[in-house]
């Protein structure tokens, strides 16, 4: 029977007398003396003084990846050296060792380093960054905990770094001082893993949840500090103030309980905390100025939608309505001209309104969506190119908007032309730069009736560079306005080709949709349907193949809903692979959009990284390598308009003049 060894046992009693005299027995007489033929008993100081030395004979073996040596301070020439082969055991003991009368040096025998703990608050400070380290690379340290866990533990130790550096009137330092016997060495290795970093939605710049595959994270300041975390595998929350206990979410809210809902909660929460800043840990005298000012302008900007007082009954027969298309009960509302004509840019018609009252709006040719919120407030919720959906909290300037509306602009004292048109620019993807704005301005002052701004975009491919010309008009009320825009593409081969994009509240294409067409990709939009003459969803590309309209323009080659394209079918089909379900939704609009987005999917049996293009007229994706070489054709990205061109005959298509 194995007996269990303390730490007492392996260190100390190595070096009494009695067990070396064992040892020497052991080693100077035969098996056949030394057992007596197997007749022999042994004491239970013997058995112990046994098991000493066969673990002695299993280190020689196995060897270690950790040397510690302890070295007392009564005694320094006497070292005790212990040797570890995982982390967890390594850190298990270095937590329990009080330094008042000695000093640590742990070498790493993979990565040769060498450290030096001499005091608690240098102990508090290797443990604290050792758990840092496994946020990012997991070793056997972590086993079994969540990333939450994982970041309680390292907040823990470095509170107690603190403590204890302040004790020895030492600064906070950010590191160990550690000797480098190889440059560059990570301490422990291990897989990686991503973190998922998405933008706080109203706060000021630098908040940022923090999430991680396992449904665990937190909000995360510019100082590294995290707040509010939340365990989705549990369904709990902490707030980083009171007892700071797990709460399950169900004994908090009083709606479906999701983690939309939690974020919210916690970002209005924070801004309310910051006042008295009870915190903790407690927010830094700039963080706090940052917040209070952020919540000062948000105050002074925000746009709160007046209650509706909208009936359960309402809702059950507008959600009936929306699902089976008809509904016995009443959903109409009186409050419809307290709803806004117009939000971030977009002119609303008495459907729009009415899904914006009842919860959520949706404008899928752009990416975008609007929620009401509890508080009154508008949550504008976004895509950005191949990036993760982000939000932020609508003010009253970007209800203003009236999208060219004369009227509006002649009677609306506060209306601001110059801003109306900046914001414009950047909702349309023209950018934000100074150059555009003063050119904004100079137009505006001018005495001419029409003007041109000229700017171009970087969101092209490598080869290909894109100019815009863009053409206002002012009205006899004293509007401005941007009617249009020519957009220029010229390749490698030095082939230039333009088109005409008109700017209305029906069908704008923004400055990437347009490069993506121009390109050769396919855009979806709201189009007049000339068989239906209603404006429907459809799938657009520039028909190279025709010449132009006498107005300089190509026609359009559109695919409506009734040519039935399933982006979420193809993306199924096509067996590509998401790290998270929301990629996929995220994935589908940038697709939409005319994007070339990034993706994984099964080839060969593998997982691999490449690039993606919906093509509507085949009802599939083109799937591209890294370096953009077509998969199994070695076809570049160059012509895609021309792909599969043979089966054109069998594509029932329509060509519009625009």
């Amino acid at each position: 029977m194995e007996i269990n060894l303390t730490w007492f046992d392996k260190n100390i009693v190595p070096r009494t007398k009695a067990y070396k005299n064992f040892v020497k027995e052991i080693e100077n007489t035969s098996p056949e003396q030394f057992f007596r033929d197997g007749e022999r008993l042994f004491t239970d100081k013997e058995k112990k003084f046994m098991s000493i030395h066969q673990s002695k004979g299993r280190e020689v073996i196995i060897g270690s990846n950790f040397t510690l040596k302890t070295i007392f301070k009564s005694n320094q020439g006497f070292p005790i050296e212990d040797k570890f082969n995982t982390t967890a055991e390594l850190i298990r003991f270095i937590e329990k060792q009080q330094l008042a009368n000695k000093q640590l040096i742990l070498q790493n025998n993979r990565e040769s380093t060498e450290i030096t703990i001499s005091n608690e608050s240098i102990k508090q400070k290797f443990l604290s960054d050792l758990w840092a380290q496994e946020l990012e690379k997991k070793t056997d340290l972590s086993s079994g905990l969540t990333y939450t866990q994982i970041d309680e533990k390292q907040a823990h130790h470095y509170r107690n770094y603190e403590v204890e550096a302040a004790k020895l009137s030492l600064e906070v330092v950010n590191q160990i001082e550690k000797t480098d016997l190889e440059e560059n060495a990570d301490f422990f290795s291990d897989e990686g893993f991503k973190e998922n970093l998405i933008p706080a939605s109203d706060l000021p710049d630098g908040r940022v949840w923090r999430g991680y595959d396992d449904g665990s994270g937190s909000l995360k300041s510019p100082d590294g500090h995290s707040y509010y975390s939340y365990d989705l595998q549990t369904q709990e929350y902490r707030l980083p103030y009171g007892g700071k206990e797990w709460t399950g979410m169900r004994d908090f809210y009083n709606e479906p309980q999701t983690l939309h809902d939690f974020k919210i909660y916690a970002e209005g929460d924070l801004k309310e905390k910051a006042v008295k800043n009870n915190l903790y840990p407690k927010l830094s005298e700039e963080e706090k100025n940052d917040i209070l000012n952020y919540r000062i302008y948000m105050k002074e900007n925000e746009f709160i939608l007046e209650n509706l007082q909208i009936t359960a009954n309402q809702r059950k027969a507008y959600s009936e309505k929306m699902e089976f298309g008809t509904t016995d009960g009443d959903y109409s509302l009186t409050q419809m001209d307290t709803i806004p004509n117009v939000i971030d840019g977009h002119t609303l018609s008495k459907n729009d309104k009415y899904e914006l009252a009842f919860g959520l709006l949706e404008i899928p040719e752009y990416g975008e969506s609007y929620e009401l919120l509890d508080s009154g407030e508008i949550l504008k919720i976004y895509l950005e190119e191949d990036s993760l959906p982000k939000n932020r909290i609508l003010t009253i300037n970007e209800i203003k908007f009236n999208n060219q509306n004369p009227n509006i602009m002649e009677n609306n004292k506060e209306f601001d032309q110059v801003q109306y048109l900046k914001d414009q620019m950047k909702y349309l993807g023209f950018g934000e730069g100074e150059k555009l704005h003063k050119d904004i301005e100079e137009g505006i002052k001018s005495a001419k009736q029409d003007f041109e701004i000229k700017t171009t975009s970087d969101k092209t491919l490598p080869e290909n560079k894109v100019d815009f010309t863009l053409k206002f008009n002012k009205s006899e009320n004293g509007g401005v306005f941007l009617n249009s825009y020519n957009a220029t593409l010229e390749n490698e081969k030095d082939e230039s080709i333009s088109h005409n994009f008109y700017v209305n509240k029906e069908n704008t294409f923004t400055a990437k949709e347009a490069v993506n067409l121009l390109e050769g990709r396919t855009v979806k939009i709201e189009f007049t349907n000339p068989k239906t003459e209603k404006l429907e969803p459809a799938f657009v590309k520039l028909n190279f193949e025709e010449p132009k309209t006498e107005k300089g323009n190509y026609n359009f080659q559109n695919f409506y809903k009734n040519y039935g394209v399933d982006t979420a079918q193809i993306i199924e089909k096509s067996k590509l692979i998401f790290d998270k379900p929301e990629w996929k939704e995220s994935t589908i609009k940038s697709l939409e959009k005319g994007n070339i987005v990034k993706v994984k999917f099964e080839l060969d049996d593998k997982v691999v990284e490449g690039k993606a293009v919906l093509n509507p007229q085949y009802k599939n994706l083109n799937l591209y390598d890294s370096d953009m070489n077509r998969i199994n054709t070695n076809k570049t990205l160059e012509g895609l308009e021309q792909d599969n061109k043979h089966e054109k005959n069998n594509v029932k298509e329509q060509s519009i003049k625009r």
